[in-house]
C-alpha cells in the first residue's frame, strides 16, 4: 500500500513528516482537527513542497479505509460564492460544479494551538469528480479550494521525522 510503510497511519502524521503524491515530494507543516458531530471527525495537513507551494490533504476514516481530498487555494470571487452557496452551482474554470454535500462543525489548529473555532463547509462536485470547497469561519470569512479524491496508493514514500 506505502511501498515498505504498511505500518503508516494515514490519520496519525505528525509535522516533519514526508511523502509523494504525483512526483512531488510534500511535508506536513501544520495539523488541524475538524469534528462534524454526527458526520464524524477529520484531519487537515497543511502540506509544502519544495518549491514551496501550500497545498491541504484532507483525511478521514471511512469504512475501514480512507477518504482523502488533496486541495490547493483558489481565487473565485466572494459575489459568486456567495451566489454558489444560495443556487448550489458555481461555475469554475468553465466546468460546473454542483452543491452535493454541507457541514456545520469545528476546527482547531493543533501546531498553532488555539481553541475549538466553529466552521462551515459546502462542497460542490464536477462530473469530473473535482471539487469546489468553500468553507465559511465563524466570522462569516469565505475561503475556497480547489481539490480532488486521493486513493491511498497514490501517497508514497510516507516518512515520519
Amino acid at each position: 500500500m506505502f511501498g515498505n510503510n504498511n505500518d503508516v497511519q494515514l490519520t496519525n502524521l505528525r509535522v516533519g513528516t514526508t511523502f509523494k503524491y504525483k512526483n512531488t515530494s510534500w511535508e506536513v507543516v501544520e495539523i488541524s482537527d475538524y469534528d462534524w458531530g454526527v458526520d464524524g471527525k477529520s484531519i487537515e495537513y497543511k502540506i509544502r513542497s519544495k518549491n514551496t507551494t501550500e497545498a491541504f490533504l484532507e483525511v478521514e476514516r471511512h469504512q475501514g479505509g480512507y477518504e482523502i481530498y488533496y486541495s490547493e487555494s483558489v481565487i473565485i470571487p466572494e459575489e459568486t460564492l456567495k451566489d454558489g452557496i444560495a443556487t448550489k452551482f458555481i461555475i469554475y474554470d468553465g466546468q460546473e460544479y454542483e452543491q452535493e454535500e454541507h457541514y456545520r462543525g469545528s476546527y482547531k489548529n493543533q501546531t498553532l494551538g488555539g481553541s475549538w473555532e466553529k466552521t462551515e463547509v459546502f462542497m460542490f462536485y464536477a462530473s469530473d469528480d473535482s471539487i469546489i470547497t468553500i468553507e465559511k469561519s465563524k466570522d462569516e470569512k469565505l475561503a475556497v479550494y480547489y481539490g480532488v479524491e486521493v486513493k491511498e496508493k497514490a501517497l508514497k514514500s510516507i516518512k515520519s521525522k
